[in-house]
Formats: structure tokens, C-alpha cells, sequence
């Protein structure tokens, strides 16, 4: 948004939109760094050292109100599908991180990403294929592999311009004895003119 992209978030879960809406429409009006959190202050194993555990966090640490005035920024709270499912050739670029195996059907996450593409338009995508809803009681979970994923992708017309592997960690303790690490996939689409 502020190099002049109209940009929106998209979420779903109630806590991560309390957050953000705290972060884009309260913690601004101080500034960057008003607020101090210390998140790791319970964590109390695999820990090396007291400064550790006790270190601080400010936040926020890019001020959303410092935004041009003709920036075109939103957030928008609810399902993707339901969201986007109607903006057809809407968007330049859609970007996924850590998303598309939230989906209960990543077919249809990647449709949609599709649709809503203008011609021309880019995907791009990182993360793991965790599916968040498999081996869930009485959820439907589709669970492909990536190389499944690789020709869904292709059947709906995108091409793949760059793939790569890159190791991501995700909200986790940088300083902690103990990282969860991903291998996740970063990959460019582009839906064709």
C-alpha cells in the first residue's frame, strides 16, 4: 500500500483479526514501539539464558496510519471462498503465505486464486501442506501432495515460473533451544494474458 498497490488482508479467525484490528486501528495512534510484550515469559523449558525469557517485543513495528492519504489498504474478516468466490479477474497479484492448506478442499482455494487473477495476473505462494483439517472427526479434508497440488495448479492454466524449497520457521521462539521448522514450497504462478 504504501508504494501505491491496493492491498487487503483477508482472516478468518477471531483472535488474529482481534490482533490486527489492534495493531491497524489502536496501537497507531501512539506510534511504532509504544507497546512492550514480553511473549516469552511463561516459556519456561528449552530456554538458554534469564535475558532469554525475559526479553521484550515492541510493537507495532510499522505504523499502518503513517500510510499515504490515497492509499488503498483493507482488511477484510470472513472465508476466503466466500469472499473471493465473486471477484472474478478482480486482483493483479494474490500472495499465500502459510495458507493454502487451511483449506478443506486446496482445489478450491487454488480456483478461486485463479478466478480471481486478472489475465496476466501472479500467485505467489509459501508454505507447507500441513491441511489443518486432516484427521479431524466429521471435517471433510482433501490432503494432496505437493507434486498433486504441482498439476492442479497446471490444469487450471497457471504457469509455474519459479518453485523453490525454502526451511520457515512459524511464530516460534527464535532464541529457543527447541525451533519446529518447515520445508516449505515458494512458488510464482502466473495466470496467462
Amino acid at each position: 500500500a504504501k508504494r501505491g498497490f491496493t492491498s487487503q488482508g483477508n482472516e478468518f479467525s477471531y483472535h488474529m483479526l482481534l490482533a490486527s484490528n489492534w495493531v491497524l486501528n489502536v496501537a497507531p495512534v501512539a506510534h511504532v514501539g509504544r507497546f512492550r510484550l514480553f511473549p516469552y515469559i511463561h516459556q519456561s523449558i528449552n530456554v538458554r539464558s534469564i535475558r532469554d525469557q525475559v526479553r521484550p517485543v515492541d510493537v507495532p513495528d510499522v505504523d499502518p496510519s503513517q500510510l499515504p492519504e490515497e492509499a488503498n489498504f483493507s482488511m477484510c474478516a470472513g472465508d476466503f471462498l466466500a469472499i473471493y468466490g465473486g471477484q472474478a479477474e478482480q486482483w493483479d497479484a494474490i500472495v499465500t503465505v502459510f495458507f493454502i492448506d487451511t483449506a478443506h478442499d486446496v482445489t478450491e482455494y487454488l480456483r478461486i486464486i485463479y478466478n480471481a487473477l486478472k489475465p496476466g495476473g501472479v500467485w505467489l505462494n509459501l508454505g507447507p501442506l500441513l491441511y489443518h483439517y486432516a484427521e479431524m472427526a466429521h471435517e471433510a479434508s482433501v490432503e494432496l501432495t505437493w507434486e498433486e497440488v504441482r498439476v492442479v495448479i497446471g490444469a487450471l492454466g497457471f504457469a509455474i515460473e519459479a518453485e523453490e524449497w525454502v526451511r520457515c520457521t512459524y511464530a516460534g521462539n527464535r532464541m529457543s533451544m527447541l525451533h519446529n521448522v518447515y520445508d516449505c514450497v515458494h512458488t510464482v504462478c502466473r495466470k496467462p494474458s
